[in-house]
């Protein structure tokens, strides 16, 4: 099992995600997480940055390189160990915790979830709408013992809107997955 020091972050799980799908080198990699299409829509990622993290998840354990020299200069390719893909596969099934996260991290595991078929994507969205229902009994609950009109209150009611159309958007994604 891969000791990992801290989190992931999404744009990590990005980078074991494409290597999930298959083996391959930094600058393809860049291509994909630099791209106006695809992953790199929402998860773009520096080139500088792609090798950082690559260095990063080798470190880890999760991830593996070994040069191929039948091409000037040789390159490295990447792909995920054994440990690799069972972090990948545990973020994956998992919804995300905040709302902040919606934008970033759930399209990102929405992304690797359409390549294992239209059933794990509803089957994530399924998890995220039940996760977003939790939030919205919860903030709820927090607006009913707010003051009209304070700080509170209007924090209350910004997050009661986001959590709103959060679940409506899953919705329609789940309409659109089906």
């Amino acid at each position: 099992m891969p000791k990992t020091k801290r989190s992931l972050t999404p744009s990590e799980y990005a980078v074991l995600g494409l290597l999930r799908q298959q083996p391959t080198y930094g600058y393809e990699l860049q291509r994909q997480l630099g791209d106006d299409s695809g992953i790199g829509r929402v998860c773009p990622v520096e080139p500088a940055m792609v090798y950082a993290i690559l260095k990063s998840l080798a470190r880890q354990g999760l991830i593996a390189g070994e040069w191929d020299r039948g091409d000037y200069p040789p390159k490295a390719v990447y792909e995920l160990t054994p440990g690799g893909h069972l972090a990948f596969e545990e973020w994956l099934r998992l919804p995300v915790s905040r709302m902040r996260e919606m934008r970033h991290d759930f399209l990102v595991k929405l992304y690797f979830a359409l390549f294992q078929g239209r059933e794990a994507a509803r089957s994530l969205t399924q998890a995220q709408v039940a996760a977003c229902a939790e939030y919205a009994r919860e903030i709820f609950a927090d607006l009913e013992g707010a003051a009209p009109g304070s700080f509170d209150e209007i924090v209350l009611r910004s997050k009661a809107s986001a959590v709103v159309a959060t679940q409506d958007w899953l919705e329609l994604c789940l309409d659109r997955l089906s």
